[in-house]
């Protein structure tokens, strides 16, 4: 008996000094280079909000955050390779709606789970989401668009980030709400998308960082998906307003680390960020990608992440939809 009690107390006495250790650990965070992994190409809008993010963080915390780009399989590459990073707060993931609600609905062979191998560290924004169109495209509002789908099945292509990502079911969401056939141009990141979009090589996208390519006069923007119309383009119209049903998606990008990420990390970076967004000039900059800022704690941002993905799941069985 004596024995086991002595092993009980070294075993509490070590478990005590090692929460004392991660705690030290969590008050000197950081003392190097942090990774915030961009699962998506450069140029897009999750990078140009990692971007950000990584500078306001880099000042108010002392060392360099710097964003690695992972791309591929619509987001699940980067993601994964952040679920299997060591759990100490220097490889951080921007996922978003498609990452961590979408993708595991759709994707049969995902290597993660959403919820279960990642510490959820805070939702920084909400995105808006625009239907635009090339300015060769014969069509200016959403009912000249559908009408000319309609007069061309299948022909007119509408270019996304990659299969499964937040842009291609949104784009399959307005099929059917539409009733029309448009060909899913899938692409490695909005970047390329964006340009074959100015370029004219694919007629439409469905996205919510081509507000720069409107007002550039590249593209023409024939509605807003969200529930109000975006403040930098108060004459684009809302789905509704066109007469059409608006979308029940909600695209939001935030911050996480693997799964068992110290609760002081945790709380250091989610005091940071929530500094970040509160910053005039940084949501001045984020409104320029077409988000505005919808700032939640770890504990708001987990149970949302829950929720999407049950909701998603649900939108992904009503409409039939399969994408792998």
């Amino acid at each position: 008996m004596m024995i086991a009690n002595s092993v009980k107390r070294i075993a509490a006495t070590i478990v005590a000094a090692a929460a004392l250790m991660g705690s030290a650990a969590a008050q000197d965070y950081p003392t190097e280079p942090v990774t915030i992994v961009v699962p998506f190409a450069p140029g897009g809008r999750v990078d140009g909000i990692a971007r950000v993010l990584a500078e306001s963080l880099s000042k108010q915390l002392g060392q360099p955050f710097v964003v690695s780009n992972r791309e591929g399989a619509g987001g699940s590459v980067g993601a994964d390779y952040v679920a299997k990073a060591k759990p100490d707060g220097y490889t951080l993931l921007l996922n978003s709606a498609g990452t961590h609600a979408i993708l595991p609905n759709v994707d049969k062979n995902l290597a993660y789970d959403s919820v279960k191998d990642f510490t959820p560290i805070a939702n920084l924004v909400e995105g808006f989401t625009f239907i635009g169109a090339h300015t060769s495209v014969k069509a200016d509002n959403i009912k000249e668009l559908i009408d000319l789908a309609k007069e061309n099945p299948g022909k007119i292509g509408f270019a996304t980030s990659g299969v499964g990502t937040y842009g291609h079911f949104a784009g399959e969401s307005f099929k059917i709400a539409s009733d029309i056939n448009l060909l899913h141009v899938p692409y490695r990141g909005s970047g390329p998308a964006m340009n074959d979009l100015a370029a004219g090589h694919v007629p439409l996208m469905i996205a919510g960082e081509i507000v720069e390519l409107a007002k550039a006069g590249k593209i023409k923007i024939l509605a807003v998906t969200n529930e109000q119309r975006w403040h930098e383009l108060p004459d684009v119209p809302t789905l509704k307003e066109s007469g059409f049903p608006q979308f029940t998606l909600h695209s939001w990008i935030g911050l996480v680390g693997p799964a068992g990420l110290p609760a002081g990390v945790v709380e250091k970076l989610s005091k940071a960020t929530e500094t970040a967004m509160a910053d005039p000039a940084v949501q001045d900059r984020l409104k320029g990608l077409g988000v505005v800022v919808n700032f939640s704690s770890p504990e708001a941002f987990a149970k949302r992440i829950s929720e999407d993905r049950a909701a998603y799941g649900e939108i992904v069985k009503k409409a039939g939809l399969t994408f792998k």
